[in-house]
């Protein structure tokens, strides 16, 4: 009778632990491989967004500082510039800061791409004057 009851307290234990488990896990600990996954891309999703945003701020105040500088340039120098025109320099400029383009052709341009190239151009190097130097010597 001691075995039973003893028995039965230890099942009410048990099951209040595992009830008792269930409800202080938090939420993360109760979430799916799948889950966590969607939950990081949510996370990283926010994190890109919130970078943007701040990227948007930061040129949106590089334009403002940019457009100080230009009025009290051309007020000191005694040009007669309007707001529309210091706006359509600045349009300009932010539409080509980062453009692309090919340099002009030229020795240094060839030494530029030697350069990129130096591991390429060494191993073509040494492979033809391997295979020129067995040719002479199995020839001469």
């Amino acid at each position: 009778m001691a075995n039973q009851s003893q028995a039965q307290a230890n099942a009410s234990m048990r099951s209040s632990n595992v009830d008792r488990r269930k409800t202080s896990l938090l939420p993360e600990e109760n979430l799916s491989l799948q889950e966590t996954l969607r939950v990081m891309d949510v996370a990283r999703e926010m994190r890109d967004q919130r970078e943007t945003a701040e990227e948007m701020f930061r040129r949106d105040d590089l334009r403002k500082q940019l457009r100080d500088k230009l009025v009290r340039t051309a007020r000191m120098s005694g040009d007669d510039v309007t707001e529309a025109e210091i706006e359509l320099a600045i349009e300009q400029f932010f539409e080509s800061v980062h453009s692309y383009e090919d340099p002009q052709p030229g020795f240094q341009s060839l030494l530029a791409h030697c350069w990129v190239y130096r591991g390429r151009l060494m191993l073509a190097t040494t492979a033809v004057a391997t295979v020129v130097g067995g040719l002479l010597l199995l020839f001469l």
